[in-house]
């Protein structure tokens, strides 16, 4: 008796993963994925794969570790931070998965002019045109409230769209408009993105 053979496929045929058989995958969207594998972050689409950042904090000191990060069909955003003593930073960086190229990269926040200062992503999101949008939480010692900003970053521009000491809540970014709340009783806020 003759079997077909049959390549993993999900519903309607789409095509194999480009995961690893070891690695597991931690997001999916459309062919592109983000998985583990080894403790490292990985991306990937068709059969290009990109290394994104380590999972756990690396030695020596200062550690840095991948924290959060967001897919799109195209795009990986991925939040890397770097913990030192009494200190806390954070850097955001758009990957196009199809070349494995950073687009950009840009600081989690505005500068904190503090030396004890704490600077982190609460939330991400990326979209298939290739905007990274999320919200900074900033704060140091003897500062009396965070700071909180919405940025959007493209290859040529990181926009600081919202900035204050509400906090910012319920980020969303579609094609065409980012869209957020300021407290988690705030009225609804949303600009359109640049054609």
């Amino acid at each position: 008796m003759i079997v077909p053979l049959v390549l993993a496929t999900g519903a309607g045929g789409a095509s194999a993963s480009c995961v690893p058989a070891a690695a597991k995958t931690l997001r999916a969207s459309g062919a592109a994925r983000i998985y583990s594998q080894r403790s490292v972050l990985h991306g990937c689409l068709g059969t290009r794969r990109t290394r994104l950042g380590p999972l756990r904090g690396t030695v020596p000191f200062p550690a840095t570790r991948v924290t959060l990060y967001a897919l799109s069909n195209r795009y990986a955003g991925i939040d890397t931070v770097q913990m030192g003593v009494d200190t806390f930073s954070s850097e955001v960086a758009l990957v196009d998965l199809r070349t494995g190229a950073k687009v950009a990269t840009a600081p989690a926040t505005t500068p904190e002019r503090r030396a004890e200062s704490f600077i982190m992503v609460t939330s991400m999101a990326v979209n298939d045109t290739g905007t990274l949008a999320w919200i900074g939480r900033r704060s140091a010692i003897g500062v009396p409230q965070p700071t909180y900003e919405l940025h959007a970053l493209t290859a040529g521009h990181n926009v600081v769209v919202s900035a204050g000491t509400i906090p910012l809540v319920a980020l969303r970014l579609d094609e065409k408009k980012l869209s957020w709340r300021e407290g988690s009783g705030g009225p609804g806020e949303s600009v359109p993105l640049p054609p």
